[in-house]
């Protein structure tokens, strides 16, 4: 208890001198502090700042929801003080190394506990069941009927942001992991990364060689929908892709190309989805929930660039879900050839799909606009490496940095709903 009440202290204390801002006090301080996680698999008050004008995001009613400015929709406030959601870093405050290639990395780990439902508050809003079975990360009441005013209201529920002080409330979900004896599999943990170009870097700088666009920030509400896309089945999904911490190490677009690589039990089998980096500044979705964003592509000029429809570079969503590979997810037949005995709920979806060949995701965002800040002016436009919540400026977010259950999921497998062979 005496722990706990310095420590509250010494973030009261940094609340009231600035560095840590509370709810509409101002600019985020820029000074920067930070540490290193696990993951491999990679005295006076302030002046107060004038209220503006409200904005906010505009739906015309066929699915296009317009961005009112570069930030998106309006902030989303916290109701609590923000200094309630943070810790020192790591115990110290220690600042993060550089991340290196001139980028900035922002990333936090969230369980894989789940829920599992037939739901997509984004394909299939309102339509509970009606979905091929999601894996959910982050707040636990996303279902059918989430919005993006509900989302902003999750607080206390999330297993990226553990704890009563909410402060990441983004949804993430893909399509479930399930075994040939009809059972989810369920992954050990989640990492979730945000990078971009460091703001002093020529990537962001325009007029240099190497121009790639306008460096922004993470648009408020932005919605998307990326990797596989059934309205053109035989294109391989862009930016989702399968590896393993055995074998080759390559990444393939499906499971059995995986496990013939020499995937094998007591790996990690990792399904990688990183969503497009380029942005149209105009639109938080679209009907599709894919046209607003583009992919940087090195085209026949020999550096990332984005395409001049999508000319805002923004940080890149990415998450990286993990499971330990056990010796009943393959089975080796004939000569030695290894299959998958795994497959994603969304692969009836394609006519002769290769296991795990429709892998995509989902995203929805909800960041307290102050906290998001914070890792965007130090974890990205400083180009630090920050891990587990840490937020680049000696605070780190509470119950961002491992599972509650810790890094081996307690719970492997369970039951699958019937209603998956009905979709």
């Amino acid at each position: 208890m005496r722990k706990f009440s310095s420590m509250l202290v010494m973030v009261t204390a940094l609340l009231l001198s600035g560095c840590v801002p509370d709810e509409g006090e101002g600019e985020v301080s820029t000074a920067a502090k930070g540490g290193k996680s696990r993951e491999k698999i990679s005295d006076a008050q302030p002046s107060p700042t004038p209220t503006p004008t409200p904005t906010t995001a505009v739906s015309s009613g066929d699915g296009y929801v317009l961005s009112p400015t570069l930030d998106g929709a309006p902030d989303l406030v916290a109701s609590f003080p923000v200094a309630h959601g943070l810790q020192l870093s790591w115990g110290t405050g220690a600042i993060p190394s550089l991340y290196g290639a001139e980028e900035g990395a922002f990333r936090l780990t969230c369980g894989a506990e789940g829920p599992l439902r037939y739901d997509d508050p984004l394909v299939k809003p309102g339509k509970s069941g009606a979905s091929h079975l999601h894996l959910f990360w982050g707040p636990s009441s996303v279902d059918a009927n989430t919005t993006m005013s509900s989302l902003a209201a999750s607080v206390g529920n999330s297993n990226c942001n553990y704890g009563p002080h909410t402060l990441n409330r983004s949804a993430y979900w893909m399509p479930a992991l399930i075994d040939d004896k009809g059972y989810v599999r369920n992954g050990d943990w989640i990492a979730v990364y945000y990078k971009r170009p460091m703001a002093s870097s020529a990537r962001c700088t325009p007029g240099s060689a190497t121009f790639q666009g306008k460096c922004v920030g993470l648009p408020n509400g932005l919605r998307k929908v990326f990797g596989w896309d059934p309205t053109n089945p035989d294109t391989p999904g862009q930016g989702a892709s399968w590896y393993c911490t055995g074998g080759t190490g390559g990444h393939y677009s499906d499971l059995d190309a995986v496990f013939q690589s020499g995937c094998k039990a007591g790996d990690t089998l990792v399904a990688d989805m990183a969503a497009p980096n380029c942005w149209d500044g105009k639109h938080l979705d679209t009907p599709n929930h894919r046209s607003h964003l583009a992919y940087a592509d090195y085209g026949s000029w020999g550096y990332l660039k984005c395409p001049a429809t999508h000319p805002y570079v923004i940080p890149q969503n990415e998450s990286k879900v993990a499971w330990t590979v056990t010796e009943d997810m393959y089975a080796t037949i004939s000569g030695g050839t290894k299959r998958s005995r795994l497959r994603l709920s969304s692969d009836h979806m394609k006519a002769g799909a290769k296991p795990g060949e429709t892998l995509h995701s989902d995203y929805m965002e909800q960041w307290v606009g102050s906290v998001k800040r914070m890792w965007l002016d130090n974890c990205i436009n400083k180009g630090l490496d920050c891990s587990g919540g840490d937020l680049g400026n000696g605070f780190q977010l509470i119950g961002a940095s491992q599972p509650s259950y810790g890094w081996i999921n307690p719970n492997p497998r369970s039951a699958t709903p019937m209603a998956d062979m009905l979709h």
